[in-house]
Parts: C-alpha cells; sequence; structure tokens
C-alpha cells in the first residue's frame, strides 16, 4: 500500500509537470515555425546587388507611373495603374476608407514592397535600379504607434544616428516640443524608459519619436498618422511638431483625421485601387466629391 500510494505520487507530479511544460513547449514550437519561415523565404530583399545604384544624395521628387500592385492570393489588386507625382519640398496627404491602399502606397515608396508592374521614380529614377541601404539613409518614418527601446531618452532619440552633437540635439529636442517633459524629469535626457516606452503617455512617446525623425534630417518624410490615437492636447503638441518637421522636405501623409492636413500641397483621395480625386483642400471641398463627404463625417 505505502508503494502503491508512493509510485501513484510520483506519476502525478510527473503527469502535472508535463501539463504545466504544454504552454511552454506550445510557445517554443510557434518561435522555431516563425524562425523558419523567415529562414525559408524566398522573398528575400536584394538591398545590394552588384547592379544596384548607391544613393548619394536625394532631392524628393516622386512619381509614380501606372503602378499596379496585388498581395498574394489575393484577386483584385490594391493598386491599379495609379499615376502622380510629388515634387521636391511637396507634402501630399493620401485619405480614403481602411484598407484603400494608402499605408500600401507607403511601403512601395519606401521599399518594402515592390510594384507587380509600372515605375516608381525617385528623382527620376526607378526605384527598383536603386541601393535600398542607402536610399532609406534619406528616409524618415514617424508610425502610428511609435516604437521605443529599453534604454535612456537620448539613445532613443539619436537610435541609428551617430556623432550627434549637444546643441543639435537640444535644438531638436526643441523643435518636437520635448523641452517641458526633459526639463520635468529629474535625470532629463538620461532618464530610463521601460520596454514599450510604458512609463511615458501616447504623446511623449510620439513626440519622442518624432525628435527621432527630426535628428535624421531626412529629405523624405513619411507620416502614418501621428496623432490619430491622441487626445486634443497631445495632438496639438504634436500637430505644432509635424508642421516644424515637414518644412522644406518632401512629405507623405496617411490621414484618418483630415483637420490635420488643411495645410497640405495636395491630397489624395484613395479608393478602387487607384485615385478617386488629387487637389488642394480647397479644391476638392468646392469639388463636394468624395472628400467633401469625408469631411462632412467628421464635422
Amino acid at each position: 500500500m505505502v508503494m502503491y500510494q508512493t509510485y501513484f505520487s510520483t506519476i502525478v507530479n510527473q503527469i502535472s509537470g508535463i501539463v504545466t511544460l504544454i504552454p511552454i513547449i506550445s510557445k517554443g514550437l510557434e518561435s522555431v515555425n516563425s524562425v523558419g519561415d523567415i529562414l525559408l523565404c524566398a522573398d528575400v530583399e536584394d538591398a545590394n546587388g552588384k547592379k544596384k545604384k548607391r544613393v548619394k544624395d536625394v532631392k524628393g521628387d516622386i512619381e509614380f507611373k501606372d503602378v499596379c500592385f496585388k498581395f498574394k492570393n489575393s484577386d483584385s489588386p490594391v493598386i491599379d495603374n495609379m499615376s502622380f507625382s510629388v515634387k521636391q519640398g511637396e507634402t501630399i496627404a493620401f485619405v480614403g476608407a481602411s484598407g484603400a491602399g494608402k499605408t500600401t502606397i507607403l511601403n512601395l515608396v519606401i521599399g518594402f514592397l515592390r510594384a507587380d508592374s509600372g515605375k516608381i521614380l525617385i528623382d527620376g529614377q526607378c526605384i527598383d535600379d536603386l541601393n535600398l541601404q542607402s536610399y532609406r539613409q534619406h528616409i524618415a518614418v514617424v508610425p502610428q504607434t511609435p516604437i521605443l527601446f529599453t534604454g535612456t531618452i537620448r539613445e532613443n532619440i539619436t537610435y541609428g544616428s551617430d556623432d550627434i552633437s549637444e546643441e543639435f540635439l537640444n535644438e531638436v529636442i526643441r523643435s518636437a516640443n520635448l523641452e517641458e517633459l526633459i526639463e520635468s524629469l529629474p535625470e532629463g535626457l538620461e532618464t530610463k524608459i521601460t520596454e514599450h516606452g510604458a512609463n511615458l503617455s501616447g504623446g511623449q512617446r510620439q513626440r519622442i519619436s518624432i525628435a527621432r525623425a527630426f535628428v535624421r534630417s531626412p529629405k523624405i518624410l513619411i507620416l502614418d498618422e501621428a496623432t490619430s490615437a491622441l487626445d486634443t492636447i497631445s495632438e496639438k503638441k504634436i500637430q505644432d511638431s509635424v508642421d516644424r518637421l515637414v518644412k522644406d522636405r518632401t512629405t507623405l501623409i496617411v490621414a484618418h483625421r483630415l483637420s490635420t492636413i488643411r495645410n497640405a500641397d495636395k491630397i489624395a483621395v484613395v479608393g478602387e485601387g487607384g485615385l478617386l480625386e488629387f487637389g488642394s483642400y480647397d479644391e476638392l471641398m468646392e469639388k463636394q466629391g468624395e472628400f467633401y463627404k469625408l469631411r462632412a463625417l467628421q464635422v
């Protein structure tokens, strides 16, 4: 009887241990599958091919010529024969319904996606012929959800940029409306940020992300709706920062709050695989078409 109870307890404990390990094993297998997908992926970006031209300088002229793009396993194209141009220093805002292809356009300009047909020209050169690594050194992206790392505020702002002078860093902090935040912290720029910036507010995280874009002094700026998830006060501060950042730079903006793009040089209403409307804010409001309807819904 004693032996039976001892063996039974041992077996039960072992089974309990195995049951406890099942979730851990499951997570491990998912990680292995993810690593395997990356290692076995045939769609590897050729950024340093021998025939790729290194980009020493970018002016900021962008042109789409009959560009088509369709995701794999999709029946209809997201972008179908789209054509438009952006001149150096212009700001163009893309608006439209979810899934219309706004972010896809930005990813095509960055080079994350390749057009199935047509051409995307950067300063008159096809993006497929450019060394993407050298080209992206002239681009800055401010995403809707800012990406922060565990480390100091200084390290998060200057990430990826070497030899930043203290004078230039202070100028960037002022431009991004971060002075008040830095001065309120006991350790200032050396304040530690927890993972994903959990110890900061949404507006503070976004302004740090904008400061990181300032540091790069980009020729092409891409904003994937920097203010959509913020309160009114934070939005005002970030909009002021964005207005400074876009000055004299070619800027592509995806906008959900249409009031934030009133000063854009051109507004492109995206839908049905192409551009439904294209023009300035006043022109589109006067036309009373798709943009007018979208704006009316937010008033």
